[in-house]
């Protein structure tokens, strides 16, 4: 490698330590924020009896755990803190949870969407079918399925000591 293109190297390495350590903290902040005033929102009375609601409500709460559990310790990386790097366990740990929460949010704002399509149909068995007891029932079945799904995280996954967005699977 000639001179430059190590410089080059060095100088987007340094990029990306800047981005770790000051972008993140607003991005924390703002999903933090905004993911417990969601949640506060939420969990009305009238709005947590509907599974539209319901939906959106363990959506956020999973989203508030993606967003602690995954950029903490990025911000921790920035300062060369993430315990993520040395430690297998919670390497693993972190893994499991960011991916899962990840995902689990996602399907459920989808469900959201389905529920919405459901109680707008002109189909009264279709209506009939978005209830607050479907939609505990499908959470309960999501979060158990994309749990299922990334138990292989807990054995894949390994620090390597380096940089936790490098995690190899062995």
């Amino acid at each position: 490698m000639s001179s430059s293109e190590t410089s080059f190297i060095a100088s987007l390495n340094n990029v990306m330590l800047q981005i770790n350590r000051y972008c993140t903290i607003f991005i924390l902040l703002f999903g933090f924020v905004g993911n417990i005033l969601n949640i506060l929102a939420l969990s009305q009375r009238n709005l947590r009896s509907n599974p539209c609601g319901w939906y959106f409500l363990t959506s956020s709460i999973a989203n508030l755990i993606s967003i602690v559990s995954g950029l903490l310790t990025r911000l921790l990386s920035g300062w060369n803190n993430d315990l993520t790097e040395t430690i297998d366990w919670l390497c693993k740990l972190r893994a499991f949870v960011v991916f899962s929460s990840r995902t689990i949010a996602l399907w459920l704002i989808m469900f959201a969407t389905i529920d919405r399509w459901l109680l707008s149909s002109a189909n009264a068995h279709y209506r009939r079918l978005s209830t607050l007891k479907n939609a505990r029932r499908i959470t309960f079945i999501v979060v158990f399925i994309f749990c299922l799904m990334y138990v292989q995280m807990f054995y894949c996954y390994q620090a390597n000591g380096r940089h936790s967005y490098e995690s190899v699977c062995v």
